[in-house]
């Protein structure tokens, strides 16, 4: 939990990772849980794929459609709150002023992100290889008959998953997002820099470079494929544009990290209700369909998510649910349950469809696959983070001696 002294220490100007953003995680972690179960019924995924266009039928669509219960399944705008949050986390140190190396921190990223993802890669390929569709199945969506377990596994499929090439995504659908997280790690140093040194100002630099980076791809892509949208790229400039698109949602969550001190004094200072307020803000804005560009409508909910998380760091009732040991137990599972749900989803249905009513399947998919993230957790994203932790140790000690003129054996 928070303690007095994090506190103490984040209105200080050293702020600490709070406890209550992982919470914030393990609760987006588990819409992207509800939102592929969902997706599997006709509707949900029309309604989705259509840029809501899909009028609701039942009393359930009209909630699910209609109302703020719309959060629930609210995927998209789940996985966009993962970005800013990971920025946020990711510059805390340069905002402390410790920053790592390059070579530690890509390091980490690589053991954190990329090794987990592999194994659950590896395991979907191997479950998707062995439960083929071998033909649609009556009465579930086109995003279950045609994007998922529908397509043959074969070893070009295999080798583009494991380097995170983003050419297919049919295996395990959520690493999508992985993958362009990834890729902004690669460029976040550049991007952070600015920001704490320069900070509003700088942000504003970080844009303006991302946005340069955006439009001369598309510039020389004219003619040819000028596809910057949702669906994966297959070109080098796409892979490019892409990124840089990704990064402008690292932008919010480094500036938030920057002015952490001061925003946790303002929310101090408020008035319960004012910052209930600014949850409520929040939520609408990143919930709100308020186009159907859809790089206007990222925007929207990327802000909506930082008004989100600038909520969640608010004293008071809010800090005291978020620190709730159930949530803070979610967001520390968080990771591995992105990563392992869909694939007991889809396994599921694939298995017990015909035998055990769909909406069975579906209620039982999400406590499921608790205890399965929890399982992946211990077993191998832990332990992933952790030798990540020890190279990086292991980097800077290296680097501080060969700094000093030290032998890098003495000591030993």
């Amino acid at each position: 939990m928070t303690t007095q002294a994090d506190i103490g220490a984040i209105i200080s100007g050293k702020p600490e990772r709070l406890e209550v953003l992982d919470s914030v995680r393990g609760i987006a972690a588990f819409i992207v849980v509800i939102h592929h179960c969902l997706l599997t019924l006709p509707t949900f995924s029309d309604y989705f794929f259509s840029t809501w266009r899909t009028q609701s039928a039942t009393t359930f669509e009209v909630l699910m459609f209609d109302t703020p219960l719309r959060l629930l399944w609210d995927g998209y705008e789940a996985v966009t709150l993962f970005y800013v949050l990971s920025s946020l986390v990711l510059a805390l140190p340069w905002v402390e002023g410790r920053p790592p190396t390059y070579r530690v921190f890509i390091t980490k990223r690589i053991c954190r992100i990329w090794l987990p993802y592999l194994v659950a890669i590896m395991t979907a390929a191997l479950l998707a290889s062995l439960l083929q569709l071998p033909a649609p199945i009556a009465g579930l969506s086109e995003w279950l008959n045609t994007m998922t377990w529908s397509h043959p596994v074969t070893g070009a499929v295999l080798l583009d998953q494991a380097l995170m090439g983003g050419h297919t995504n049919f295996v395990n659908g959520v690493v999508h997002s992985l993958v362009w997280e990834m890729r902004v790690s690669i460029i976040f140093p550049l991007l952070v820099l600015p920001i704490v040194r320069w900070r509003l100002m700088g942000a504003g630099v970080a844009v303006v470079a991302l946005s340069a980076v955006v439009v001369i791809v598309r510039l020389l892509q004219f003619g040819t494929d000028t596809r910057l949208g949702l669906g994966q790229s297959d070109t080098f400039l796409g892979v490019i544009g892409k990124t840089a698109y990704y990064g402008y949602f690292f932008v919010p969550g480094a500036l938030i990290a920057v002015y952490l001190a001061p925003i946790r004094r303002a929310l101090t200072a408020m008035p319960g209700w004012l910052r209930a307020g600014i949850l409520v803000a929040g939520l609408g804005t990143i919930a709100n369909h308020w186009t159907r560009m859809h790089i206007a409508q990222e925007v929207m909910v990327g802000i909506g998510a930082s008004i989100l998380i600038i909520a969640a760091l608010a004293p008071g009732q809010i800090e005291r649910v978020l620190s709730a040991r159930p949530l803070r137990w979610l967001g520390e599972i968080s990771y591995s349950l992105y990563l392992v749900h869909l694939p007991l989803l889809l396994g599921g249905v694939i298995l017990l469809h015909g035998v055990v009513p769909l909406w069975a399947i579906l209620v039982s998919v999400p406590p499921l696959a608790l205890p399965l993230g929890w399982a992946f957790h211990r077993l191998v994203a832990a332990p992933s983070a952790q030798l990540g932790h020890r190279i990086g140790r292991r980097l800077s000690t290296r680097q501080a001696k060969l700094a000093v003129g030290a032998p890098v054996g003495a000591g030993r």
